[in-house]
């Protein structure tokens, strides 16, 4: 490697750390996170913050799962291994994000952040994915 690629390598990560910092974000997979174009922030129901993604799942703190006769698995460890199967199995786009909400009428999730509970939310853009991550954990 000679001087100037290096010289070149050295330019092109001052370059992107600089445009990651202007943006308060400190990693690339930070920044695509926190600028998605398919969630809209100021959206009221759960639904259409995810428009861009057609697959939803919620978890909510109820849903537990049961291994064998009477070992219960807690909600936070349950989340903690849908998000790492998620990161191994996925191959389109998705997310997963915590809201506070409530259910309305209509049995929609409605964001609201001082009133409600805290439900997981998994977002799916490819239907494939949405089906494995269904079939695994339903």
């Amino acid at each position: 490697m000679n001087i100037i690629s290096s010289l070149k390598q050295r330019y092109k990560g001052y370059k992107e750390k600089r445009f990651l910092e202007t943006h308060g974000c400190k990693t690339w997979r930070e920044y695509e996170r926190r600028y998605d174009s398919d969630v809209g922030p100021m959206a009221r129901w759960a639904h259409t913050y995810y428009h861009g993604y057609p697959h939803l799942f919620s978890l909510e703190p109820t849903d537990r799962l049961y291994s064998g006769m009477t070992k219960l698995i807690p909600y936070h460890y349950q989340s903690d291994k849908m998000v790492e199967w998620c990161e191994k199995n996925c191959t389109g786009k998705w997310r997963n994000d915590w809201h506070r909400g409530s259910y309305d009428t209509q049995d929609n999730f409605e964001l609201d952040g001082i009133l409600g509970e805290d439900i997981m939310f998994f977002a799916f853009k490819e239907e494939s994915d949405y089906a494995w991550f269904m079939l695994r954990w339903s």
